[in-house]
């Protein structure tokens, strides 16, 4: 594979030629599905589910999920076709333009006003484990109908942050306030309102879930716990939220060992969305998954914020994504706030030697027509 180095303003591009220009269809996907630090962008997934082992068709094995198949491409496994220097195993390669065209630029959501309360505000929060401190004097705002991206590398207290939030740590001192009234540190202290209204979604689907029980258990233990609702009306909600993540009713039935981890993780937003949430807080729920489903529930994300005008935290150590979900940011170093501000300017023109350096180390892949 050879690189050609291009340099412009403040980045290097590498332009390897799979990255620069693409030829398989899958390839292409996968590429419209990478997030960029250079510019807001809309997410594309690919369409469909990858084949479960020992099920693979008898064509291509990309061809039921791919826009430029034909009826060659399902009946025979395609051989590899020489174009320009590269082994291709596409029939149609030579069809199929070679650009990579990128998503339309996006914001990630609504603007927040600036004349509005936030719906979470956090002031001087602190917390650690027994002596070892790990949060140290926190301010945070999250308006209302916007996403705040918690960015920083692991350790940084991101988690510790969320766990606060959402009363799963309680030995934090400082002020959490959600609508203007004050938090108790413990969940279990907490109104039942204010924990219906305020949901979690954990960093691993593979864990999240009770796996003794079904999907649409899962998905309909808010709805018991929150709201009392009988068995009946439980499941017709719960398949109305599963149909909100792209999930059919057939998976209320299913057990979490039977879905793959992008079901899982959409299962999950369900079952935090299902109780009318008004605060989000996703703790890395893209970072067991693969670029392709990571796309799809970001984008899930983004309709839902708009949709349901919410508010979320979005916590991630990928920079490079907040920017297709966020309007804001917060940068943590050893539990210390060290830059926040709009998301544009953060990336841009960071200030703190710390957010310079992990903007440094975020891969940059050009794209055909982004520079």
């Amino acid at each position: 594979m050879q690189f050609e180095p291009t340099e412009i303003p403040d980045v290097v591009l590498i332009r390897p030629k799979v990255f620069g220009d693409p030829l398989h269809p899958y390839t292409r996907g996968l590429l419209g599905a990478v997030p960029s630090p250079l510019m807001a962008a809309r997410l594309t997934g690919i369409d469909g589910q990858p084949p479960r082992p020992g099920r693979r068709p008898a064509g291509c094995s990309f061809a039921p999920r791919c826009g430029f198949a034909a009826d060659e491409c399902r009946s025979g496994q395609p051989a590899p076709v020489a174009v320009d220097s590269r082994a291709v195993r596409c029939l149609r390669v030579t069809q199929i333009s070679a650009s990579v065209g990128r998503a339309p630029a996006a914001t990630g959501g609504r603007a927040a006003s600036g004349g509005e309360a936030p719906v979470l505000s956090l002031r001087g929060v602190s917390a650690g484990y027994g002596r070892r401190a790990v949060l140290s004097g926190i301010d945070l705002d999250v308006p209302a109908e916007s996403c705040v991206a918690v960015v920083g590398e692991s350790g940084s207290g991101k988690t510790t942050l969320a766990r606060c939030i959402v009363g799963l740590h309680g030995h934090w001192t400082g002020d959490i306030t959600f609508e203007g009234a004050p938090l108790p540190a413990a969940a279990r202290d907490r109104p039942q309102q204010v924990l219906r209204r305020v949901q979690y979604v954990l960093q691993n689907p593979y864990t999240s879930l009770n796996p003794r029980k079904t999907v649409g258990q899962n998905v309909g233990q808010p709805l018991q716990q929150f709201l009392r609702l009988g068995h009946q009306e439980r499941s017709e909600r719960a398949a109305r939220a599963l149909a909100d993540v792209s999930l059919g009713a057939d998976f209320l039935s299913r057990y979490p060992d039977q879905l793959s981890g992008g079901e899982r993780q959409r299962v999950a937003i369900a079952r935090a969305l299902v109780v009318q949430t008004d605060l989000l807080i996703c703790d890395e729920v893209t970072s067991a998954l693969d670029v392709s489903v990571q796309a799809v529930i970001v984008e899930l994300l983004r309709a839902l914020v708009a949709e349901r005008r919410i508010a979320m935290i979005f916590i991630t150590h990928n920079l490079a994504l907040m920017r297709s979900i966020a309007q804001s940011v917060v940068v943590l170093r050893a539990g210390v706030v060290v830059e926040s501000g709009p998301v544009e300017q953060v990336l841009e023109h960071p200030a703190d030697p710390y957010t310079i350096r992990l903007m440094e180390d975020v891969p940059k892949l050009a794209f055909p027509g982004v520079s």
